[in-house]
């Protein structure tokens, strides 16, 4: 389950940075709901969901919060997800999406549900 954790937490890491760094390359994958949604433009959607990523990100692999947070991150994902629908990148956030969720049932109260040996 920490291998788990520290996976989810480096997979949004990775996003998170490669979007505070680079967001020219994502602003082309921001839906034009999202854009609606929050009236502002799509480059600043993108740094601030890196942001959003790496902060929550750097929380899960300290352990803070640990089912809290992978609830949020999964929740979040889902939507990218079902907004790229049957496609390699939709499957994989999809996945990506219930391994956070399943990270969030694995941790009770910020404690771990199944003893380690």
């Amino acid at each position: 389950m920490h291998l788990l954790r520290f996976g989810m937490s480096a997979v949004f890491l990775w996003f998170g940075f490669s979007q505070l760094f680079d967001s020219l390359k994502w602003v082309s994958v921001v839906p034009s709901w999202a854009v609606s949604l929050f009236n502002i433009p799509p480059a600043m959607i993108v740094m601030g969901n890196g942001l959003f990523e790496v902060v929550l990100g750097t929380l899960l692999a300290m352990g803070f919060f640990v089912r809290i947070i992978s609830l949020v991150l999964g929740l979040h994902l889902l939507p990218i997800a079902l907004s790229f629908g049957l496609t390699a990148i939709g499957v994989r956030d999809f996945g990506l999406s219930v391994a956070s969720l399943t990270l969030s049932l694995i941790y009770l109260n910020d404690g771990l549900i199944v003893k380690e040996a």
